[in-house]
Parts: C-alpha cells; sequence; structure tokens
C-alpha cells in the first residue's frame, strides 16, 4: 500500500487534500500549506518497489543540488510518513499535454517560445552537470497567467561522469520510447547532446502531435528497437516534414554534436528567436488573455451575424428610419376634396387605424426611377393624403452588404432573406391595394 489518507497532515504543515494521479512508482496528491495556504504536489513512493526507493533518493539528490534554478521544482519536504516515502514541492500548473487538448494546437510563437526556455532550463542543469534524461510534455508544466515553464520529474536523472570518451559498455534503456534519444536505444550512456534531442523530438511532437514511429508504440515485440532504427534510418528533413525550418535547423545542429561536447547553447536559442525578435515578451498560449479574448470576441461576433437580424416588421422600420434622416426627398401635391367619396367610413377608419394620421405617411418600399414619376402623377391625382416622404433605400447601405456577406457563408441566412421579402410585401401591399381601387 501507498495510499495516504485525505486530510493527512505530513510534517504538521502540509494536509492532502485529493489525488491527482497515479503509476507505476507511485501517486502524486494535491496539498496544501494550512499555514500559508500555498498549493504543493505531495508524491508518494511505492514502498514495495526496490525501484522506486532508489528513484526518491535520487530525485532527493538531484532536486538539492539544482537548488535554486527558477524552473526547477523547489523541494519544500522530504522523508517518511506512516511508513511512506514522500516528497513534497511546489504546485507548479498543469503539463504541456493538458493545454494541448484544451487548446487542440499551439501557435508558432508559443512553441518557439517553449524551446528557447527549455534550452535555456537544460543549460542550467548541464551546468551542475546534471542528465534529465525524461524529456517529454508531460514533464514539462506551465501555469495561466505566467510567462514561464517548468521541468519536472528527476527520477532518472544522473550525474554524468566528464570523460574523453563515451564507453561502449551497453546498459538497460532509460527514458521515453517516443522521445527518447538514438543514443539510449542503442544502450549507450547519454550526454547533454542527448536532452537536447529528445527536447527537438518533443517540439515535433507539438507541431505535428505524432512522429514517424507512433504507430510502433504499442507493439508488444521489439519496441524499442524498432522506434530505435526508424530515428536512425528516417533522414531529419522527413522527421521535421511540416514543421517550421527553425526546428529543422535546430535538430540539424544538435546531431552534428558530439558526446562530449558542450553545446553552444545561445546559438541554439537564436534559432528560435528569428521569428520573435520584434516582440520584447512572447507569453504562451494558455496564459495570452489577450489571444483568448480575441478569440472570444471573434466567437461572440459569429455567433450575432447569424442571428435574424430582419425578423419582425418593426425591426425593418427601425432600420429604415435610421436612414430616413438622410436619405429623404418630400412630394407635396393638393387634395382632392372628392376623393373620399371614394371610400366607405370603415376603410377610412382602417387606413387611419393602419397608418395613424392622414396627414402624412411614411411609406417603406423602394420606388425604380422610372417608376417614380408615374407614381407621382398618379398620387396627384388620386391621394387624399398631404405628403408622403419616400425613402431612396428600404435598408442602409451597410445592412445591404452584410446580408450579401452572410448569404455566402450560411444557408440559414437565405432564410431569413425570404422572410424579409415577405415582411416587406405583406407590409407594403395595403398601400398599394388602396392605389389599385382607387383606379379602377
Amino acid at each position: 500500500m501507498y495510499e495516504l489518507q485525505l486530510g493527512d497532515l505530513i510534517g504538521n504543515v502540509y494536509k492532502v487534500k485529493k489525488l491527482l494521479s497515479q503509476g507505476s512508482f507511485g501517486r502524486v496528491y494535491l496539498g496544501r500549506n494550512i499555514e500559508s495556504g500555498m498549493k504543493v504536489a505531495i508524491k508518494v513512493e511505492k514502498q514495495e518497489i526496490k525501484r522506486g526507493q532508489l528513484r526518491h533518493y535520487q530525485q532527493v539528490k538531484i532536486l538539492k543540488k539544482l537548488r535554486g534554478i527558477s524552473q526547477v521544482p523547489q523541494l519544500l519536504w522530504h522523508g517518511k510518513h506512516n511508513e511512506f516515502q514522500v516528497m513534497i514541492t511546489k504546485m507548479l500548473g498543469f503539463d504541456l499535454i493538458y493545454f494541448l487538448k484544451k487548446h487542440k494546437r499551439f501557435s508558432n510563437e508559443c512553441i518557439f517560445n517553449i524551446a528557447q526556455q527549455m534550452i535555456e532550463i537544460l543549460e542550467n542543469i548541464h551546468k551542475k552537470n546534471i542528465l534529465h534524461r525524461d524529456l517529454k510534455p508531460e514533464n514539462i508544466l506551465g501555469k495561466r497567467h505566467s510567462d514561464q515553464i517548468y521541468l519536472i520529474d528527476y527520477g532518472i536523472a544522473k550525474d554524468f561522469v566528464k570523460s574523453k570518451k563515451q564507453s561502449q559498455v551497453k546498459i538497460p534503456f532509460i527514458g521515453t520510447s517516443r522521445y527518447a534519444s538514438i543514443t539510449a536505444h542503442q544502450g549507450l550512456e547519454q550526454s547533454r547532446r542527448d536532452d537536447l534531442e529528445s527536447l527537438g523530438y518533443v517540439l515535433i511532437y507539438l507541431f505535428k502531435q505524432k512522429l514517424p514511429w507512433s504507430n510502433y508504440e504499442n507493439s508488444e515485440y521489439d519496441r524499442l528497437e524498432r522506434i530505435g532504427q526508424l530515428k536512425s534510418e528516417i533522414p531529419l528533413k522527413e522527421i521535421c516534414e511540416g514543421c517550421p525550418q527553425q526546428l529543422y535547423n535546430y535538430m540539424i545542429q544538435v546531431a552534428e554534436l558530439n558526446h562530449q561536447q558542450v553545446p553552444n547553447y545561445q546559438k541554439l536559442k537564436s534559432i528560435f528567436q528569428s521569428k520573435i525578435n520584434h516582440k520584447q515578451h512572447v507569453i504562451f498560449d494558455w496564459s495570452n488573455t489577450q489571444l483568448a479574448n480575441s478569440k472570444s470576441s471573434q466567437d461572440r461576433t459569429k455567433n450575432n451575424l447569424k442571428q435574424n437580424k430582419y425578423d419582425s416588421v418593426q425591426q425593418i422600420k427601425l432600420s429604415i428610419e435610421k436612414m430616413s434622416s438622410r436619405h429623404l426627398h418630400t412630394i407635396t401635391f393638393h387634395v382632392d376634396s372628392n376623393a373620399s367619396s371614394c371610400f366607405n367610413s370603415q376603410q377610412s377608419s382602417s387606413m387611419q387605424h393602419s397608418f395613424g394620421s392622414h396627414q402624412s405617411v411614411q411609406v417603406d418600399f423602394m420606388n425604380s426611377d422610372s417608376s417614380e414619376h408615374t407614381q407621382k402623377q398618379e398620387i396627384n391625382k388620386i391621394s387624399t393624403f398631404e405628403a408622403f416622404l419616400i425613402t431612396d433605400d428600404i435598408m442602409p447601405i451597410k445592412d445591404q452588404l452584410q446580408l450579401m456577406e452572410l448569404e455566402n457563408q450560411d444557408l440559414e441566412i437565405k432564410h431569413t432573406l425570404l422572410h424579409y421579402h415577405s415582411v416587406y410585401y405583406n407590409f407594403k401591399n395595403p398601400f398599394q391595394s388602396l392605389l389599385q381601387l382607387r383606379m379602377n
């Protein structure tokens, strides 16, 4: 058993809140410092596995040596609790796989920034003679509203011995097969170059969300050998296909390093600065509140455009009235006192109810140039009203262009347009029928 109970108090300060994850070597719990309220990660190693105990001691030793590097977990407490080996560090956020699932994909700028910061982290731990040996997205954490990432899990990290030659003694495979270096697959001692090579595979995966050997990862037989063979045989150009040129350039420079050579970290970082050097500060997609607000604004605009803008007569009239103050012609003509005899009292009452007053009327339909003159003549002969206000346009030009654009984007707009014509026809038809009646 390697379970902690919720509510357990470790070191009289850290309270266990809930289980976060579990793996082959132990479990990780969310905890909280009862004095400061700070969230912490509580890691418990399996006691029945000797290798797990070694990982625990190794990780504690490494973290103590790396103390002071800002993007490495800060060790807060370690020791035994109810016979469990426990290690407590700061809670540093979520891993890259979490953010990748949330955002579907990362922008180039985001991945370039990950590359630069990871190269800097590797430079700092390499200066302490530490190799990580397990680079993968799950071991890179980020937090919302933060411009830093963190490299965690030093369970299989080690102090590398400075020697002139690489030992040819075969050792067991160490790392994660998807991202491990070719040297790791060959069973040879790793060096600084291998951490950088693994980082390259991580970056390629973040761009493409797959690697050429992904189909072999679940193979039961010869999985490590097959993946190692593919990494050795597939040209780097093909492995980097679909990625920006910067990544291919990075992989080429890493491949040219020898086992003991000290990499030029600044030169490697500069490869990814070329696209973002015009910005003083680049943040990650998950912490880019401006980008998130922009996406939300675009989504709201898209949804608003899909709404039925002209779904009632009142909305049509409001749209027309906005333009009427700018594009109106007033036509005045004489009143024929005898014209009213052609309408009975019921019809006259109906007209007054429909138009409000018979002193003036706004006619919400548009006439062509040719028909306007004819209508003026007919109106002068038969009208019982003093004036008509005739608009130049039934809708503002901006609204017409908007409808045309939306019609090409969404079939729903076409339905809306048909509805609009129907409403418009029914709105203008009563008046035209009166004119027709008088003419007959």
